[in-house]
Protein backbone atom coordinates (compact mmCIF):
# COMPACT_ATOMS: atom_id res chain seq x y z
CA UNK A 1 0.00 0.00 0.00
CA UNK A 2 1.39 3.39 -1.02
CA UNK A 3 0.55 7.09 -0.82
CA UNK A 4 1.43 9.01 -3.99
CA UNK A 5 1.26 12.66 -4.97
CA UNK A 6 2.25 14.34 -8.25
CA UNK A 7 2.09 18.08 -8.79
CA UNK A 8 3.82 21.08 -10.31
CA UNK A 9 6.14 23.36 -8.37
CA UNK A 10 7.05 26.69 -9.96
CA UNK A 11 10.72 26.56 -8.93
CA UNK A 12 14.02 25.32 -10.29
CA UNK A 13 14.94 21.70 -9.55
CA UNK A 14 17.86 22.92 -7.41
CA UNK A 15 15.42 24.85 -5.18
CA UNK A 16 13.19 21.80 -4.73
CA UNK A 17 16.17 19.51 -4.07
CA UNK A 18 17.52 21.92 -1.44
CA UNK A 19 14.10 22.00 0.25
CA UNK A 20 14.07 18.20 0.65
CA UNK A 21 17.75 17.57 1.35
CA UNK A 22 19.02 20.36 3.66
CA UNK A 23 18.34 21.32 7.26
CA UNK A 24 17.21 24.82 6.27
CA UNK A 25 14.85 23.40 3.66
CA UNK A 26 13.26 20.68 5.79
CA UNK A 27 12.84 23.10 8.71
CA UNK A 28 11.19 25.57 6.34
CA UNK A 29 8.31 23.33 5.23
CA UNK A 30 8.08 20.23 7.48
CA UNK A 31 9.64 20.18 10.95
CA UNK A 32 11.34 23.09 12.69
CA UNK A 33 12.71 20.93 15.54
CA UNK A 34 14.93 18.55 13.62
CA UNK A 35 18.43 17.18 13.29
CA UNK A 36 19.20 16.69 9.61
CA UNK A 37 22.02 14.62 8.15
CA UNK A 38 23.50 15.60 4.80
CA UNK A 39 24.94 12.34 3.45
CA UNK A 40 23.65 8.93 2.39
CA UNK A 41 23.57 6.57 5.35
CA UNK A 42 23.02 9.47 7.75
CA UNK A 43 20.00 9.73 10.02
CA UNK A 44 17.41 12.48 10.44
CA UNK A 45 15.50 13.05 13.66
CA UNK A 46 12.27 15.07 13.45
CA UNK A 47 10.54 16.08 16.68
CA UNK A 48 6.89 17.13 16.90
CA UNK A 49 4.34 17.83 19.58
CA UNK A 50 1.06 16.09 18.74
CA UNK A 51 -1.84 16.75 21.07
CA UNK A 52 0.69 17.89 23.68
CA UNK A 53 2.75 14.70 23.46
CA UNK A 54 6.26 14.49 21.96
CA UNK A 55 6.63 12.46 18.77
CA UNK A 56 10.05 11.49 17.41
CA UNK A 57 10.47 10.32 13.83
CA UNK A 58 13.79 8.96 12.60
CA UNK A 59 14.82 8.29 9.02
CA UNK A 60 17.90 6.82 7.34
CA UNK A 61 18.98 8.54 4.15
CA UNK A 62 19.07 5.86 1.42
CA UNK A 63 19.69 8.01 -1.64
CA UNK A 64 20.62 11.58 -2.52
CA UNK A 65 20.69 12.18 -6.28
CA UNK A 66 21.22 15.94 -6.65
CA UNK A 67 18.29 17.75 -8.25
CA UNK A 68 16.62 14.41 -9.11
CA UNK A 69 15.75 12.13 -6.19
CA UNK A 70 15.82 11.71 -2.40
CA UNK A 71 14.89 8.48 -0.57
CA UNK A 72 14.58 7.92 3.18
CA UNK A 73 13.54 4.86 5.23
CA UNK A 74 11.64 5.34 8.49
CA UNK A 75 13.50 3.66 11.37
CA UNK A 76 11.53 5.04 14.34
CA UNK A 77 8.07 6.54 14.77
CA UNK A 78 5.33 6.54 17.40
CA UNK A 79 3.01 5.49 14.57
CA UNK A 80 3.97 1.83 13.91
CA UNK A 81 2.47 1.94 10.41
CA UNK A 82 5.50 4.04 9.33
CA UNK A 83 8.32 1.73 10.47
CA UNK A 84 10.15 0.37 7.42
CA UNK A 85 8.27 2.59 4.96
CA UNK A 86 10.11 4.78 2.49
CA UNK A 87 9.68 8.43 1.55
CA UNK A 88 10.62 9.10 -2.08
CA UNK A 89 10.86 12.55 -3.64
CA UNK A 90 11.42 12.68 -7.41
CA UNK A 91 12.10 15.79 -9.47
CA UNK A 92 11.69 15.06 -13.19
CA UNK A 93 12.12 18.49 -14.72
CA UNK A 94 11.48 22.09 -13.80
CA UNK A 95 8.01 22.03 -12.30
CA UNK A 96 7.35 18.26 -12.34
CA UNK A 97 7.46 16.67 -8.89
CA UNK A 98 6.41 13.32 -7.40
CA UNK A 99 6.25 12.27 -3.78
CA UNK A 100 5.56 8.71 -2.61
CA UNK A 101 5.31 7.20 0.86
CA UNK A 102 5.59 3.48 0.10
CA UNK A 103 5.71 -0.01 1.57
CA UNK A 104 2.99 0.26 4.20
CA UNK A 105 1.97 -3.17 5.42
CA UNK A 106 -1.39 -4.06 3.80
CA UNK A 107 -2.83 -4.89 7.23
CA UNK A 108 -2.97 -1.11 7.87
CA UNK A 109 -5.06 -0.33 4.75
CA UNK A 110 -7.94 2.00 5.58
CA UNK A 111 -6.97 2.39 9.23
CA UNK A 112 -7.06 5.77 11.01
CA UNK A 113 -3.23 6.01 11.26
CA UNK A 114 -2.87 5.67 7.47
CA UNK A 115 -5.77 8.03 6.82
CA UNK A 116 -4.14 10.61 9.13
CA UNK A 117 -0.85 10.09 7.28
CA UNK A 118 -2.56 10.79 3.93
CA UNK A 119 -4.11 13.99 5.32
CA UNK A 120 -0.80 15.03 6.86
CA UNK A 121 1.01 14.63 3.55
CA UNK A 122 -1.59 16.83 1.83
CA UNK A 123 -0.71 19.60 4.30
CA UNK A 124 3.04 19.08 4.03
CA UNK A 125 3.11 18.80 0.23
CA UNK A 126 1.24 22.13 0.07
CA UNK A 127 3.77 23.48 2.57
CA UNK A 128 6.67 22.22 0.41
CA UNK A 129 5.16 23.78 -2.71
CA UNK A 130 4.66 27.09 -0.92
CA UNK A 131 8.17 27.01 0.53
CA UNK A 132 9.76 26.37 -2.89
CA UNK A 133 7.67 28.99 -4.66
CA UNK A 134 7.57 31.77 -2.04
CA UNK A 135 10.17 30.93 0.62
CA UNK A 136 7.40 30.48 3.21
CA UNK A 137 6.11 27.03 4.24
CA UNK A 138 3.86 25.88 7.08
CA UNK A 139 6.14 23.58 9.10
CA UNK A 140 5.27 22.11 12.49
Amino acid sequence: MDIKNSFKIKAESETVYSAISTAKGIRGWWCQDSEIALTEGGEHSLNFLKEGKPVVMKFKIDELSPNKKVVWTCTENGNPTWIGTQLIWEIDEVGAFRFSHVNFDDKYAGTPPVQMTEQGWKHFMNSLKSYCETGEGQPW
